[in-house]
């Protein structure tokens, strides 16, 4: 009897610590990544005929109206840890591109054998988050005229990037207590792109 009560406890304390690990292996550790204002070189062959045949800019001098495909205009990041640069990327345009007056920001993903732009952002980038699902979170960051620099959080559903949350006003965090009011603000009328 004292043999089968000592079995039955290892057995449960066993599948206790087997449940807990199990846990502990579930839960995701995600890295951010603060973007910096350095534009370094695209040096990325991929990536730069992606951007000409989008008619984003251009290797040639012939064409007039489409900036060269240099980091003097434009800097690139990934989607995520994992992807290619052949599966899309992040596309941050310098102000003054394509005759807007703030930075611009284009998320360019492969579906379906064609490379499309499936967000057009008037912001730029602030941070990356590692998710779960591959594709990174993103902060960024818009000019409001009365308010100044609103950091909102950006998240991919499984086509496009939406807008979710206010994060930051003018670099402060928002207090918990005002999220709601604000989100309606910016979120409910979003117009900084789609």
């Amino acid at each position: 009897m004292k043999y089968l009560i000592i079995v039955s406890l290892s057995l449960i304390f066993i599948g206790c610590k087997s449940a807990d690990n199990q846990v502990k292996e579930d839960v995701f550790q995600s890295d951010t990544t603060i973007i910096s204002n350095t534009y370094p070189p695209i040096n990325n062959n991929t990536v730069i005929d992606i951007m000409e045949k989008l008619k984003v800019c251009t290797t040639s001098d012939t064409i007039k109206n489409l900036p060269p495909c240099s980091n003097e205009y434009f800097r690139v990041f990934k989607l995520g840890p994992d992807k290619a640069y052949d599966q899309g990327f992040i596309l941050e345009m310098k102000a003054g591109s394509f005759g807007t007056p703030v930075e611009q920001t284009l998320i360019i993903h492969k579906g379906f054998n064609k490379y499309q732009i499936i967000n057009q952002y008037l912001g730029f980038l602030v941070e990356t988050r590692t998710t779960k699902s591959g594709f990174n979170d993103l902060l960024m960051a818009y000019q409001d005229s009365e308010i100044g620099i609103v950091a909102i959080k950006h998240v991919y559903d499984g086509v496009k990037y939406q807008p979710v949350e206010v994060e930051e006003i003018n670099g402060y965090y928002i207090k918990e207590k005002l999220k709601d009011s604000i989100n309606h603000l910016f979120i409910d009328n979003f117009n900084a792109g789609y």
